[in-house]
């Protein structure tokens, strides 16, 4: 797997996200990539379809581990954010 899409967690609409900072020598030069974008398959971005390359690029079996830690992770968020804050 490539450097690059390690810095990228797929979403259950199949869409990927990107989770740190990331640079990627593209077939249309360097692609830089902020925390927070989000790709669609069949979106041009700089000339790339980088979702369907991360589809490529990123075994199924890794797509679903990272599903289920970023499922588990949100999931004890929201149950901290309902347990309020701690009491003195």
């Amino acid at each position: 797997m490539d450097e690059f899409a390690t810095h990228f967690c797929k979403n259950p609409d199949g869409s990927w996200t990107c989770m740190s900072a990331g640079t990627f020598n593209g077939p249309n030069g360097r692609i830089q990539v902020a925390p927070g974008s989000k790709f669609y398959p069949g979106t041009i971005f700089m000339g790339f379809d980088l979702a369907a390359w991360l589809d490529e690029q990123v075994p199924e079996e890794a797509q679903q581990r990272a599903l289920q830690e970023r499922s588990g992770h949100e999931r004890r968020q929201v149950e901290d954010r309902r347990a309020g804050p701690e009491s003195p």
